[in-house]
């Protein structure tokens, strides 16, 4: 019964000196990370303070630019490649219907779809 007490304390002892290696271990990576977050932050600073510095205004231009006219192209054959495309990656037999085509102005929409359905 006697070891039995002894084994039960190294147990204890060899407990309370894992949990205090893991803890140390635990509080040096924080200090360590803090460390490196202000080393950084005085390097912002410091270019934000060069980048502060008062650049000459470049002089207006004497004349005015050419203003791009953009004509409407007729676009039936880019939306007949698409709904081609669409009808093949939809593999069923179905006949497909476009019933209306609008621009979308950048790739911003199309990212965010791909991002919230994704999964």
């Amino acid at each position: 019964m006697n070891q039995f007490f002894s084994n039960l304390g190294y147990g204890a002892m060899v407990t309370v000196i894992g949990l205090a290696v893991v803890f140390i271990g635990l509080i040096l990576i924080i200090c360590s990370i803090y460390a490196i977050s202000a080393i950084l932050n005085s390097k912002k600073k410091k270019t934000r303070k060069e980048a502060a510095a008062p650049v000459p205004a470049p002089a207006a231009p004497t004349e005015p630019e050419p203003i791009v006219e953009t004509e409407e192209v007729n676009d039936t054959e880019l939306i007949a490649v698409i709904a081609a495309a669409i009808a093949a990656m939809d593999g069923s037999n179905k006949s497909l219907v476009i019933r209306s085509v609008r621009r979308v102005t950048g790739w911003k929409n199309a990212a965010r779809a791909e991002q919230v359905f994704k999964y």
